[in-house]
């Protein structure tokens, strides 16, 4: 059961970084990207990252809250990120399903090498968040506690608002 749980945790965090190779158009600059395009370069970006052992690939792709609650090395010890990517050949997107610029859903295929040479694939569908300018797949952290901190920071932001305009009305 422990070898299923793994194997679910290390098939969920490669697919955080889904995508595959998109093709740039000539002369593209990122401000012309297609959003397609901006899943693709960001995640492959991650996943080689994080296939080279940079952890910090993940924690890069992690919501605002859960960055303000841990440290990166608070991060490291979460179990979950012992797995490496070291056997992960390549991952491509099928699909991507765009929900607005706010989310998109990306059907991908996961292509693994075992220490024998063989060729395995998986597929599977994962989410992505358009957040701070730019798109993300979590690996622990969720999108509905994002929107709570978001409340919380705009409720907070608009009490200093009105206690410092009632201090400079005095």
């Amino acid at each position: 059961m422990i070898a299923v749980r793994r194997v679910a945790i290390l098939c969920a965090l490669l697919a955080t970084f889904a995508g595959g190779c998109g093709n740039k158009k000539e002369g593209a600059s990122a401000g012309s990207m297609s959003d397609e395009q901006l899943i693709r370069e960001t995640l492959t970006e991650a996943i080689t990252r994080w296939h080279y052992g940079d952890k910090a690939a993940l924690y890069d792709n992690e919501f605002e809250y859960l960055q303000e609650r841990f440290t990166f090395d608070d991060y490291l010890k979460f179990g979950e990120l012992k797995l490496d990517a070291d056997t992960v050949e390549g991952i491509n997107a099928k699909k991507i399903e765009l929900f607005g610029r706010d989310s998109a859903r990306v059907e991908a295929e996961i292509v693994f090498k075992g220490p024998t040479g063989k060729i395995s694939r998986m597929n599977d569908t994962y989410w992505l968040w358009y957040h701070r300018g730019r798109w993300i797949r979590p690996t622990l952290s969720l999108f509905r506690y994002q929107q709570q901190y978001e409340q919380s920071r705009q409720a907070a932001d608009s009490a200093a608002d009105a206690e410092a305009k009632e201090l400079g009305d005095e």
